[in-house]
């Protein structure tokens, strides 16, 4: 069975070739942008419309789509446009619970099933002082390209502990993938032969 993620992100992809999730991949052409308000729609709405903007490029197997995002008080953390972005949305976890929800959408060409589903962890932080805030800002490559913080790398020094999956945070929840994939009768074997 062959697995299509619908991204080209390499961190995603070597997330899922790590766990035996071997895929090919290609690139959404969609706005991701959704009017949804509840954070669990937005986020799976975005996965869909993933799945959506390249079912007509792959005839048959799998499409996966993940939108990963963070909430920081309530509010979804927007991936920041400026350093001291970055710094105000890290200096927002201290001392503070943040939820990182990503929402899944899983699509067999073949059956022409789509689940759609998210996972949830949360990120306890410990209080960061503004001299580690300032070294992780000069230091922490890729800051704006992400949605708030990069926890595996200079920010894990920051945390406490998470109650729920670590490859979630990392934007992958591959526990939550495999189960989709599980209940559409489709295991490890059928996908690596």
């Amino acid at each position: 069975m062959k697995l299509t993620l619908a991204s080209t992100s390499k961190y995603k992809r070597s997330i899922l070739d790590r766990v035996m999730l071997k895929h090919d991949s290609i690139s959404p052409d969609c706005e991701e942008i959704s009017t949804k308000k509840d954070p669990y729609e937005y986020c799976m709405d975005i996965a869909n419309q993933k799945i959506t903007s390249v079912e007509n490029k792959v005839q048959a197997g799998i499409i996966i789509a993940l939108d990963c995002i963070v909430l920081i008080n309530n509010k979804i953390c927007e991936k920041p446009k400026t350093l001291v972005e970055a710094k105000q949305n890290l200096a927002n976890c201290s001392n503070n619970q943040v939820k990182v929800i990503t929402g899944i959408a899983i699509k067999n060409q073949d059956t022409n099933k789509l689940v759609t589903t998210y996972q949830e962890s949360t990120v306890f932080f410990k209080k960061i002082n503004n001299k580690d805030l300032d070294y992780y800002i000069a230091n922490e490559e890729g800051l704006l390209s992400s949605a708030g913080f990069i926890i595996e790398n200079i920010a894990s020094n920051f945390i406490d502990h998470i109650d729920g999956s670590f490859y979630n945070v990392l934007g992958v929840p591959v526990e939550k993938i495999y189960e989709v994939l599980n209940s559409m009768n489709i295991y490890l074997p059928d996908i690596n032969s």
